[in-house]
């Protein structure tokens, strides 16, 4: 019996559960995986200092996901998932102060002042009060705005400065004034398409309202379910958690999929581009690939999980619609600068500190590992992670390592008051590790998807398509492995 042969062109998160799912599926498969540099992980990248390891990418993902925490569980991995401490977060906002982030918003967008009274002026709070009465947004369902535009002109720039562009600088590596609202708040559009639809006027502050009450009755029924439920880890908590993360980083689910995975991993294996097979041959693509880009094989079908501008490139001659989408996607860089410390004398009693664009520092956030991650702080001790860059200005990510700690260390001064002395760092740079999520994004993603489609046999999944979080990305990889196996089995 011929076996059938299945590409997957990738191997970060994507690619493996995609290849881990088709050798589930078909344990007879024979299931190539090619990752262009020396490892597999992508974007989950676990490193070790000389205490122990510890995560320079990813380093959670939002624990009331049930799917993801089922598939972690079906891996294995329960008991080895770990849960944030209770201490909060905070954000230095432009005139100098440190408050804390604030809980009752939709991504920083408020329902009323009450929640971001602290970081906004008295003028900005009475014009989010009175935003829900002013003259309605001229919405039409499946409309898309740019975010930062938007909040600015309902509720004023601070609001964007100090609460929306802080939150999501960390998940989208843009500011709030790039990036597209149906696909950042999808939860948000929603929202304004259903007060648009009932004929009510649609305001933001009245469409945050509505998304704070969906979460928090969400949030009930999973409580009340939870008790119920011994697969699951948070069944017990009053309060369930929103992160977790694994206790030797996200290595652990890394290593999971590929000791349980049947599939082929050719580590320094890049892809030149996927074609049609040539007439006579019993597969539908050809894969060229190596260094020198020309090593050909065959497969029935392929799945393409690379960044946008390389999925591009090798989407050309097969899906020459979604290859035009993807080579002109905007991507973002970022850089994750961690240091160990000595001690956790300096570090503050709070998960780290969100940091407003108008504060005049070079980083735009510190994540306190230690103090979020009880499992870090005894397996590594006092550690601390500094990010840099967005969208739009990569300058900080060009600087070297020296340059880069010694702006980690002053901003860190500024805003507590105490002077780091790491005992050890590690530098890693993301470059076009994120697309930028702009106005009309799912519109050009589903014109891809449909172009895709079309080619029977052909996939694609990771975060350039329907969400950059790691259960978006599980999610989605499962889904384009079932559906090349469907074309065959």
């Amino acid at each position: 019996m011929v076996k059938t042969r299945v590409a997957v062109i990738g191997g970060g998160l994507s690619g493996l559960v995609a290849a881990y799912e088709i050798s589930r599926c078909d344990p007879n498969a024979d299931v190539v995986v090619f990752e262009a540099s020396d490892a597999v992980g992508g974007k989950l990248k676990t490193v070790d200092l000389a205490t122990g390891s510890v995560d320079v990418g990813a380093e959670a993902y939002l624990a009331f996901r049930a799917d993801a925490t089922r598939f972690f569980t079906s891996l294995g991995l329960k008991d080895r998932l770990r849960y944030p401490s209770d201490l909060k977060s905070g954000l230095w906002i432009g005139d100098g102060t440190l408050h804390s982030v604030p809980s009752r918003t939709v991504m920083g967008i408020p329902a009323d002042s009450s929640s971001v009274k602290d970081l906004v002026d008295s003028e900005t709070c009475a014009r989010i009060d009175a935003e829900g009465e002013a003259y309605p947004i001229p919405w039409v369902e499946g409309e898309d705005t740019l975010l930062g535009a938007l909040v600015a002109e309902r509720m004023g720039q601070q609001v964007v400065d100090h609460v929306v562009s802080p939150l999501l600088g960390g998940v989208y590596s843009s500011r709030a004034e790039d990036l597209g609202l149906r696909a950042t708040i999808p939860e948000l559009a929603a929202a304004m398409d259903e007060l648009a639809n009932h004929g009510e006027p649609v305001t933001l502050t009245r469409a945050a309202a509505a998304v704070l009450q969906q979460r928090d009755e969400a949030r009930e029924a999973r409580l009340a379910g939870g008790a119920a439920d011994e697969e699951s880890p948070i069944a017990s908590a009053k309060k369930p958690p929103v992160f977790a993360s694994f206790v030797g980083g996200y290595r652990d689910l890394i290593d999971a999929l590929v000791e349980q995975s049947s599939a082929t991993i050719r580590v320094d294996s890049p892809v030149a581009a996927v074609l049609p097979a040539e007439a006579g041959s019993s597969r539908r693509f050809r894969v060229v690939s190596g260094s020198s880009s020309t090593e050909t094989e065959d497969f029935d079908t392929v799945v393409v999980a690379t960044p946008a501008d390389v999925a591009g490139q090798q989407l050309a001659k097969v899906a020459p619609v979604a290859a035009d989408i993807l080579g002109s996607m905007d991507l973002a860089s970022s850089v994750v600068l961690g240091l160990r410390l000595p001690t956790d004398e300096a570090i503050p009693e709070k998960t780290g500190i969100l940091v407003s664009p108008d504060a005049g520092l070079h980083a735009k956030a510190f994540t306190f590992s230690s103090r979020k991650w009880p499992h870090v702080d005894d397996h590594v001790g006092a550690f601390i992670r500094a990010s840099f860059g967005h969208w739009g200005d990569d300058s900080l990510v060009r600087e070297d390592e020296d340059t880069l700690v010694k702006y980690a260390i002053d901003d860190f001064e500024t805003i507590t008051g105490q002077r780091l002395h790491p005992k050890e760092t590690v530098l890693q740079k993301w470059w076009g590790g994120l697309p930028r999520y702009g106005m009309g994004h799912d519109e050009l993603i589903n014109v891809a998807l449909k172009d895709i489609s079309q080619v029977e046999g052909l996939e694609a999944a990771g975060a350039i398509w329907h969400g950059v979080g790691v259960p978006a990305c599980i999610a989605q990889a499962r889904e384009a492995a079932k559906k090349v196996m469907d074309t065959v089995m």
